[in-house]
């Protein structure tokens, strides 16, 4: 918090109140996010009649808190290397904050909206459209390409793993019915729950199953849609005082001194093996790691030899970042931001042909850029707290959706047990991955795995049909949201 502090006490009242606004609009989106998908961590606890539903959105709440806590930072910092950060900075500060204002708004509307008609729509899919939408209308209306306009290549990795997840939720799903099934032949654990009369209870077995699972589903909730509340809050806070968060401010002189061998280290393994990565950018493996001039050196793969030596140069000795001034401080940034990504596809390319010299680069990556991907614990503690408030909320409009509407007929215990397990596998495997995931899309395609795979089962077509449309307009739809708010709000404020 002292760096926050240092920061509030050196910027004008203006820029402290629309920084607390966009504080507070990001955290309201975390506690909607909350509310929007507690359904589908207690949907089946509650429809099953395992856990009263008072109890089982505490102990969602308190598990997506924890989540958050526990979850890390990698999904966090592929949300925020979504948004040309570096375009951001280099504009004025108005700017700036409109586009951060755009796809807070765009995201919130949307979230707000489909959570209104009880719709499981996804709040990563709202997320990340209007954050394309935003930096598509930003760096067109500032004289960038399309294609420097937004991070494409995160882009499309996030919106692929997007796609398959719900697909490995639905198979996975499937094929533990299908052995549970065979495996598993007590009657009453494929019970379909009587709604409505709390006597009617799963045995002890199961409702230990339902509740541990839908506890499962809300810690991997939290840490992965927590983690992208994290990342919003980290690009208002870099975006807005980019000379206080560029860096790590408060990291221990060890990490400069991390940062610092490793950029030598690259710099030197560029030099030795500088024939090879020429040849690799002759056949063009590798590319332009950013579209913007380098204060330090210009980002190009022509001089991130240059860079990283200059990185090494200017680290040595230091004992703290605030030894340097403002703007190396950001030129730091940009610097390990373009050697990262270069040295990244560098390994790639490697890969291939020299998995030790592969490995070699990953692990000085690893260690350059532990300055500039970080996260004050304020920060992760308020996201989780937000997330854990706005769980014990607005359940009730998407449970009976996910328990009565997708299948052909209501759902059953070991389908409950089975849905939230799969889900909670899926969502955990994408954490280690550092995917941003939909938690929405891999419960309903859990529970539609499960409809499809029992003997007389089967799907509401006209729910599946309404979720997928949902699921493929709202990308479109809140890009094209997000810039248009931009361009609003940008004609007034410019």
């Amino acid at each position: 918090m002292s760096v926050l502090w240092d920061a509030l006490n050196n910027i004008d009242k203006i820029t402290i109140a629309l920084l607390i606004l966009s504080l507070s609009i990001a955290l309201f989106y975390e506690m909607i996010n909350g509310f929007h998908d507690t359904a589908n961590a207690v949907a089946m606890i509650i429809y099953t009649n395992s856990m009263k539903a008072g109890y089982s959105v505490i102990m969602a709440g308190i598990m997506n808190f924890l989540g958050v806590l526990l979850g890390g930072i990698g999904v966090a910092y592929v949300i925020v290397h979504l948004l040309p950060l570096d375009i951001m900075v280099s504009s004025n500060q108005s700017a700036t904050l409109v586009m951060i204002f755009s796809l807070l708004i765009s995201a919130v509307i949307w979230n707000l909206g489909t959570w209104y008609f009880g719709l499981p729509v996804s709040s990563s899919h709202s997320l990340i459209g209007s954050i394309i939408g935003v930096s598509i209308a930003f760096g067109m209306l500032n004289g960038f390409t399309f294609s420097q306009s937004v991070n494409w290549k995160v882009v499309y990795g996030i919106l692929t793993v997007l796609a398959l997840s719900p697909l490995l939720g639905f198979g996975f799903a499937f094929l533990l019915m299908k052995v549970s099934r065979k495996t598993i032949k007590h009657p009453k654990f494929y019970k379909t729950p009587v709604i409505g009369d709390k006597k009617k209870k799963p045995n002890f077995w199961m409702r230990t199953g339902i509740i541990l699972t839908g506890a499962g589903v809300s810690f991997a909730h939290g840490s992965n849609d927590g983690q992208k509340g994290i990342g919003l809050i980290m690009i208002i806070l870099i975006g807005i005082l980019p000379t206080y968060y560029a860096l790590n401010m408060e990291a221990h002189q060890y990490k400069i001194m991390q940062t610092r061998d490793s950029a030598a280290n690259l710099s030197k393994f560029y030099a030795d093996n500088k024939d090879t990565i020429t040849n690799f950018i002759e056949k063009k493996q590798l590319t332009s790691a950013l579209k913007i001039e380098n204060k330090i050196a210009e980002c190009n793969i022509n001089k991130v030899h240059n860079t990283t030596l200059e990185i090494s140069n200017k680290l040595d000795g230091l004992k703290s970042y605030s030894e340097l001034s403002k703007i190396d401080r950001w030129k730091i940034h940009t610097a390990v931001l373009c050697s990262d990504n270069f040295f990244g596809q560098v390994e790639r390319a490697y890969k291939s042909i020299d998995n030790d010299k592969s490995n070699y680069i990953s692990d000085q990556r690893k260690q350059l850029i532990t300055s500039t991907e970080y996260v004050p614990f304020w920060v992760i503690f308020a996201v989780a707290l937000m997330l854990g408030i706005g769980t014990m909320i607005g359940y009730k409009r998407v449970v009976h959706t996910i328990g009565e509407k997708i299948g052909s007929k209501p759902i059953n215990h070991m389908q409950g047990a089975v849905a939230q397990a799969m889900a909670m596998i899926t969502i955990l495997l994408a954490n280690f991955a550092h995917a941003p995931v939909s938690t929405t899309h891999i419960v309903s395609s859990s529970v539609a795995g499960t409809m499809v795979a029992e003997p007389e089962g089967g799907v509401q077509k006209k729910t599946i049909n309404t979720i997928l449309i949902a699921w493929a307009i709202t990308l479109p739809v809140t890009s094209l949201m997000g810039a248009g708010i931009y361009i609003v709000l940008n004609y007034f404020m410019s």
